[in-house]
């Protein structure tokens, strides 16, 4: 373990612009802010930003293993933010039952519609979209 230190100790600055840049766009690659083209993107220079990382680091083992406990930090970071919230955070709410919304035709949405019905069911849409909010 001391000598993965020295190595980590004697990293240079396009190293840790590249472990910069990893744990970005590995963050990028695995939240939901962006959407799945983004996401991809983000996961694809991450890989190629963590190989760079290991091919500059001597020996290459220790940029590998530097890799996998940062993965493993992330990880593990998602996993204790997730048990907080779900601990500490608001309690969600029922969703009432459709016979005591206000208005009483919430049930009548909830009725399937038949074949016969469709176009009167599409031309009341507008009304059916005011009722449900």
């Amino acid at each position: 373990m001391a000598e993965l230190g020295d190595s980590l100790e004697r990293m240079s600055f396009v190293q840790l612009l590249l472990l910069f840049g990893f744990v970005t766009c590995y963050v990028l690659a695995i939240g939901g802010l962006f959407g799945s083209t983004v996401r991809l993107r983000a996961a694809g220079l991450a890989l190629l930003q963590a190989g760079a990382f290991t091919a500059l680091t001597d020996p290459w083992v220790h940029g590998a293993l530097f890799m996998a406990f940062a993965v493993a930090g992330l990880g593990l970071f998602v996993l204790l933010s997730w048990l907080l919230a779900r601990a500490l955070g608001p309690r969600q709410a029922l969703p009432l039952p459709p016979e005591t919304q206000a208005g009483g035709t919430a049930s009548s949405l909830s009725q399937p519609s038949r074949h016969d019905d469709e176009p009167a069911a599409v031309a009341d849409l507008p009304g059916r979209a005011r009722v449900a909010r």
